[in-house]
């Protein structure tokens, strides 16, 4: 079987963040945060990281502030992998858990109105 060396690197980067996260930030509210999955660029230049947090009250303050401490997680990052280039990283909120909640409740919703037949 071969190896997906980009998929690899989206996954070292994953793996990665999410311990920079718990336990080298100072900053408490990281400590909600789950890295769902990373995107590197082709050329390592640049990587678009999805996060998301519960709950999911403040996410937007909160991607921001992550945005915002970015080079201090790149920095990180970089003393871990032993490629040349470090990615910049690019936080955004994953909005998947939110819709996978919004779709249960909808489906706990219709099967409360049509009571199942027996």
């Amino acid at each position: 079987m071969r190896r997906n060396p980009r998929l690899h690197r989206n996954i070292l980067v994953q793996r990665h963040l999410s311990e920079i996260l718990v336990r080298e930030s100072n900053d408490p509210r990281f400590q909600r945060v789950t890295v769902s999955r990373v995107e590197v660029s082709k050329d390592l230049s640049f990587a678009k990281v999805f996060v998301s947090v519960f709950p999911s009250e403040g996410k937007i303050e909160l991607v921001e502030s992550l945005n915002n401490a970015a080079g201090f997680f790149s920095r990180h990052l970089g003393q871990r992998l032993t490629n040349r280039l470090t990615p910049r990283l690019f936080f955004v909120f994953d909005e998947g858990f939110d819709h996978s909640l919004h779709i249960d409740e909808l489906l706990r919703k219709d099967s409360a109105n049509h009571p199942a037949s027996d």
